[in-house]
């Protein structure tokens, strides 16, 4: 189970610490008790109210508990080695003051009496509430936007690198933090897709997988975290924006000298050395990652369609195979003749002993008598002459359509043409002929993600107009590790 940011946080901050001097040695005991489901229920309760409420007050927090699990609590069985059992709590109020003493027992609550009115007031320990948190959001389905992350680097780095304050220290480490938890979030739509594509196997009617794939994954996976992250296409659009950027500070030891200075003022570091280090360290991690997205996404595309096709092979299975006696019943009243009088005996039998009868019904089509049928009469067979130059000219013509193909090695001809002779050109260089050179620069400009190709495009800024086509301002620029592809 992946740990919310906060708790990392939290955990990192004790620095060094052995476990058990954070968390108490019994406080996951409640989750192997028999009356486990009541306890979590119970702590849920305990963090709603903790979000409207800076401390417990004891007499409200057993209020709440008898107002929202009033039939719950009258499940709660007596559990072995206690010092104190429920046959002493037999009202509501006693067994949710026993629920208030386990959560103190095991460390998910602490007491923390009023000195004003000396009334006895809990609070939620830090570790306890950022775990509570993170069920609460795991249950409730917390959505995650990914398109955010992409474009607030990027919009972070862009101020940051025309402004060159003291604030580009700052822009560094919300990059950071944000590339962090895009590539975590990207981890977490992988594994959703995982989990949904293994539930399949257990589900054996076809409104249970109907349910599953279009009120649960569609709405929540799919049209709120997939279908964007396709669309919009953040990453492609701004990642090579935001490694120019990192990488340009990256070549310039004046910046990184200034984001060390920063560091070290800030506290966070005690020498320029070794905040320096974890700038440098920082700048890594982000491109490091960006370069590896590419492979994630193929990954979530790979999975996604491999849930899909699954998805309808176990619908299709599940309707080709009705295995209840329901199905079974129906299939054999299909099979029966019509009950008439002239019926076999089988069939006049059934209709005796079950409430079987013929039903009819009266329709548009009720009064529609088939027309007769006409004897075909072949037509006189006509004698086509075909001339070479009829042969010549429909192959011409071919050949022309064919010329029209927008095929894979002529989209990379018509860049590597462009291209000439150098490294790279702009929007404005380009020489657009025709409607034909206009598809073709939009088909490179789509296929800019694919593997092997001999060229890579980078979005600028702004738009221009080309030989009257409104473009954006492109770079186009040679891949010289591909330089003999469609050649």
């Amino acid at each position: 189970m992946r740990l919310s940011k906060e708790l990392q946080y939290y955990l990192e901050r004790a620095g060094g610490m052995n476990f058990f001097d954070v968390f108490p040695y019994n406080f996951f005991s409640l989750f192997s008790s028999p009356n486990r489901e009541i306890y979590v229920e119970a702590l849920l309760v305990l963090y709603r109210q903790y979000r409207q409420e800076t401390r417990l007050k004891k007499a409200e927090l057993v209020s709440r508990l008898v107002a929202n699990m009033e039939n719950r609590m009258l499940e709660l069985q007596c559990e072995e080695g206690e010092l104190y059992g429920l046959e002493e709590e037999i009202n509501l109020s006693g067994r949710a003051h026993f629920l208030l003493r386990k959560f103190l027992e095991t460390g998910w609550l602490e007491l923390e009496p009023d000195i004003s009115s000396f009334e006895e007031c809990y609070v939620l320990p830090g570790y306890a509430s950022k775990l509570l948190n993170l069920f609460y959001d795991i249950l409730h389905g917390k959505p995650v936007e990914y398109n955010g992350y992409v474009y607030s680097t990027y919009s972070s780095l862009k101020t940051a690198n025309q402004e060159r304050d003291e604030h580009m220290y700052d822009a560094l480490k919300f990059a950071h933090q944000a590339t962090l938890q895009l590539w975590a979030n990207l981890r977490e739509l992988l594994d959703n897709i995982r989990l949904y594509h293994q539930r399949l196997q257990e589900q054996l009617e076809v409104k249970e997988i109907l349910a599953d794939h279009f009120d649960r994954f569609r709405l929540l996976i799919s049209d709120k975290i997939y279908h964007p992250l396709k669309t919009f296409d953040s990453v492609p659009r701004f990642k090579q924006r935001i490694l120019g950027i990192l990488k340009e500070w990256l070549r310039d030891p004046g910046v990184l000298s200034e984001l060390a200075e920063t560091a070290v003022r800030r506290g966070e570091h005690a020498e320029k050395g070794e905040a320096r280090g974890r700038v440098i360290s920082m700048i890594g991690e982000i491109l490091d990652i960006y370069d590896r997205l590419d492979e994630l996404l193929e990954q979530i595309d790979r999975k996604n369609a491999g849930y899909t096709r699954a998805s309808v092979e176990r619908m299709q299975y599940c309707l080709n195979t009705d295995r209840d006696i329901k199905g079974k019943l129906v299939e054999l009243l299909k099979a029966l003749p019509e009950i008439r009088r002239e019926s076999s005996p089988l069939a006049r039998k059934m209709a005796e002993e079950l409430p079987l009868y013929t039903v009819g019904y009266v329709d548009e089509f009720s009064l529609y008598s088939e027309p007769k049928k006409r004897e075909h009469q072949p037509l006189a067979e006509e004698q086509v002459t075909v001339t070479e130059e009829d042969i010549r000219e429909e192959t011409d013509d071919f050949k022309k359509r064919l010329q029209k193909v927008y095929s894979h090695q002529k989209i990379i001809r018509f860049i590597l043409e462009q291209l000439g002779e150098r490294y790279s050109l702009t929007t404005e260089e380009l020489r657009l002929l025709s409607d034909d050179d206009f598809i073709k620069l939009l088909l490179a400009v789509v296929k800019n993600d694919e593997k092997g190709l001999p060229y890579r495009v980078e979005f600028k800024e702004g738009y221009l107009y080309v030989d009257g086509y409104r473009l954006p301002e492109l770079v186009i620029a040679r891949e010289t590790r591909f330089a003999d592809v469609g050649k």
